[in-house]
């Protein structure tokens, strides 16, 4: 984490902090209305009342909240003295409390996970992960997330996915569907390390070229960069996060329908699938 010091005889960052410092943190934290208030005027300005239907407190609660929030440097007024905005100061001290927030809620929700996730790639507020499910979590099968992940795949009309963390249980599943004279909306997207194993391992390169094959359309492709996760979007509107578990078989599936993270797997599907190549052509390269 890089913010303990390791001499011996040095004080750890904690002992080093100004008491206004861990006391401001402990402020907003302490009050839901008072980080709804800084999240209300996220990039914008509001009155009093846009801020009080926001928030459902009192007026005068919301002076108080108001007053502290200004004393701190954290909210300025206008000159009328109703309409606030966030300070560039406040911008900061709430995005990075917010993340604070935010790791704490998924490392609640997913002991043992939260740090393996690649939330250096998230562009959403980790706190709405929080809402998902830990498939893996409920089962002792080490790929029950797969499963999952494939069953879902199997009803769905539509998939998307940038695969990192590579299972064959979701091609198995579309190659049954296909099968079964069905015709899912499927593209695939797979990072250089699995790109690698669909040309190269013999078995996996008949079963992609038949899949295609049997679909009449492209269905899989490969990128050049490394991805460290796996991301599902399924049906359009329901996220599967899977990362690969560190010292032990099987993985780790987060399944989530949050607004924010269904538009990030969709934007990151956008983003590899315009910069990916079909395996087809990859193949008549080898």
């Amino acid at each position: 984490m890089g913010s303990t010091r390791t001499d011996a005889g040095e004080d750890r960052l904690t002992e080093q902090l100004p008491e206004e410092a861990l006391e401001l943190v402990a402020f907003l934290t302490r009050s839901e209305h008072r980080l709804r208030v800084l999240d209300l005027l996220d990039g914008s300005e509001r009155t009093r009342e846009e801020l009080r239907q926001g928030t459902s407190v009192t007026r005068v609660t919301l002076s108080r909240i108001l007053g502290d929030l200004t004393d701190r440097g954290l909210v300025a007024a206008d000159a009328t003295g109703d309409s606030y905005e966030r300070t560039d100061y406040g911008d900061l001290v709430y995005r990075d409390v917010v993340q604070l927030l935010g790791t704490a809620a998924v490392g609640q929700a997913y002991p043992g996970v939260v740090e393996r996730l690649p939330t250096e790639r998230f562009d959403f507020d980790l706190r709405c992960l929080a809402d998902g499910t830990h498939i893996t979590g409920e089962h002792a099968d080490p790929v029950a997330g797969a499963r999952a992940v494939a069953d879902a795949a199997r009803e769905a009309a539509e998939c998307e996915a940038v695969v990192g963390t590579f299972t064959s249980l979701p091609m198995y599943a579309f190659e049954e569907a296909v099968a079964a004279g069905e015709e899912p909306d499927v593209a695939v997207v797979f990072d250089a390390r699995v790109t690698e194993t669909m040309l190269t391992d013999p078995a996996l390169r008949e079963k992609w070229q038949q899949i295609e094959a049997a679909n009449e359309t492209t269905v899989y492709y490969g990128v050049d960069d490394r991805v460290p996760y796996t991301v599902d979007l399924v049906g359009g509107d329901t996220v599967f996060l899977t990362v690969d578990r560190d010292r032990e078989g099987g993985f780790d599936v987060i399944r989530c329908d949050h607004p924010e993270v269904v538009a990030w797997a969709r934007r990151t599907v956008e983003e590899h699938r315009a910069a990916a190549t079909p395996l087809a052509e990859l193949s008549d390269d080898e």
